[in-house]
């Protein structure tokens, strides 16, 4: 008789044992949807700034070549107008576009060499998202 009352004592904890856990379980959750809404908020922080920062370069570097190849054309006509009078001036016509080739062939040079470095594009994000995963490991292996 002792052992059935013991069973039905047992079933009976268990609903509301169940009730916490489940209501342990939705806070859990909770808190990790909150912790996933806020990283989605860096990410797209980081993603806006990327784009602005992209799209500025952009524009710039648009800029630099119009304004290059504008002064590089005007410099080319003004040697070129000086040395006119000159026995030179077939050395000036033929080294023009030489120098303006090597000059384009830096600048190829110094842009290949920018496009590969790494980008810090989502820097933050994964740092955050590392040192999280570095702190739950950290709070599994400590014991309770």
């Amino acid at each position: 008789m002792a052992s059935i009352l013991e069973a039905r004592s047992n079933i009976e904890e268990e609903p509301e044992q169940s009730g916490g856990m489940l209501d342990a379980g939705r806070r859990l959750f909770a808190a990790m949807w909150e912790h996933i809404e806020i990283r989605l908020e860096l990410l797209t922080l980081e993603l806006a700034e990327e784009r602005s920062r992209v799209l500025t370069a952009a524009i710039a570097a648009g800029s630099l070549v119009f304004f290059g190849a504008l002064a590089s054309t005007f410099i080319g006509v003004a040697v070129l107008i000086v040395a006119w009078d000159t026995e030179y001036r077939i050395a000036v016509a033929v080294a023009l576009p030489i120098v303006f080739a090597v000059a384009a062939l830096i600048a190829f040079m110094t842009l290949r060499r920018l496009i590969g470095r790494d980008s810090p594009i989502l820097k933050h994000s994964l740092a955050e998202w590392r040192r999280d995963v570095s702190g739950m490991r950290k709070s599994a292996r400590e014991p309770r």
